[in-house]
């Protein structure tokens, strides 16, 4: 039977160690080398999250498995990982430190690594680092054998999240002081800046979701950007940017910095149609080609969908810029230059939240 842990002893423990550690951090634990691995990993985000709740898991009770993920697990000692995670772990990085370990998605083990019975080397992973992160869980997760050790561990993560907000919010704070008198112009400059650098499409998904947030700015809309090549990474995901209003699907939007392909098409409209959203974009990227894309592909959209109640458009991501930014000359950039500091940050885009510090370090 599996253990049921005790969520609010476990939000206790963090809290006490957020406590502990703001006056002393910790800065050694018996597996450092594989926490500062995880923690440091390209795309290791749900590792991470593993990792954070197997040991909060162990600190609260000694008999958890700690490579177990799922109370369906044969194991003894098998818990439920996920509810943990989300319902203890993903409000405490939020709330108490402010999204510093990423709040994309409140329910993060809900991606594929959490979704295995246990950790396991034979597991389906990604390749370079979240393969290697997987491995190094296998192994050293094990030789956390009690809560004292556990809690250790624990610390030891809390005290690295603590050095990382206080950096970013050293950052944010250069940012917002150097933004605050930019025009709308320099904007404009700004966000064809970070589109020539492309990021692998991050920068494409960056710079409309921002865009968004200036047209969509009531709150009645809410707006979900999602890391590039992940699609359906959020059970409520239905595009690579999706818009919601009062809590229901609005405008679907597909980004590409390559050619769209008929298939591209097809499978975004039938996606967004069965989400129930009212609207489908699709935005071009610079590296996209568009002005040689076949007009059937489009046509035959906007056509099947038409008669069914969906609008399909299409444009450039220069054309968008364009469009919005010239209806809100008056914009706050100071706000904008932060949505698109955090929106990297949200989908993960290291390197691209990296060049907008970087960038915005100097005065304008």
């Amino acid at each position: 039977m599996a253990i049921d842990i005790d969520k609010s002893v476990a939000t206790k423990l963090l809290h006490e160690s957020y406590k502990a550690c703001s006056n002393m951090p910790i800065v050694n634990c018996p597996i450092k080398d594989t926490i500062d691995f995880v923690m440091n990993g390209k795309n290791c985000l749900t590792y991470r999250y593993i990792m954070f709740t197997a040991l909060l898991a162990k600190a609260i009770d000694p008999q958890i498995d700690i490579l177990s993920l799922q109370a369906g697990d044969t194991s003894i000692g098998a818990y439920d990982a996920r509810s943990l995670a989300s319902k203890v772990v993903y409000p405490f990085q939020k709330n108490i430190l402010g999204n510093v370990l990423d709040g994309a998605n409140s329910d993060p083990l809900v991606n594929k690594p959490g979704r295995f019975l246990r950790l396991d080397k034979s597991n389906a992973a990604a390749g370079g680092d979240p393969t290697k992160a997987l491995e190094q869980l296998c192994d050293n997760l094990p030789k956390v054998q009690d809560s004292l050790e556990a809690r250790k561990c624990i610390d030891y993560i809390v005290s690295m999240l603590l050095d990382a907000k206080a950096a970013r919010d050293i950052q944010q704070s250069l940012i917002q002081e150097n933004s605050r008198n930019m025009s709308v112009f320099r904007v404009r400059e700004f966000m064809s800046e970070l589109l020539d650098k492309g990021f692998g499409g991050a920068a494409l998904v960056i710079v409309t979701t921002a865009l968004y947030h200036l047209q969509y700015s009531d709150d009645e809309y809410k707006i979900s950007a999602h890391p590039v090549n992940q699609s359906g990474s959020s059970k409520r995901q239905f595009s690579d940017l999706d818009v919601f209003r009062n809590d229901l699907p609005f405008i679907a939007t597909e980004l590409k910095d390559k050619p769209f392909s008929s298939s591209d098409v097809d499978h975004a409209a039938e996606t967004a149609y069965k989400a129930h959203a009212k609207s489908l974009m699709f935005v071009a990227g610079r590296q996209s080609s568009f002005a040689s894309q076949p007009p059937t592909y489009f046509d035959n959209a906007r056509k099947k969908y038409a008669d069914k109640g969906m609008y399909v458009g299409v444009t450039s991501i220069d054309n968008l810029i364009d469009t919005i930014l010239s209806a809100h000359i008056d914009l706050n950039a100071a706000h904008i230059i932060d949505i698109i500091a955090k929106t990297a940050e949200s989908i993960g885009a290291l390197e691209a939240q990296m060049w907008v510090y970087e960038r915005m370090s100097n005065k304008n």
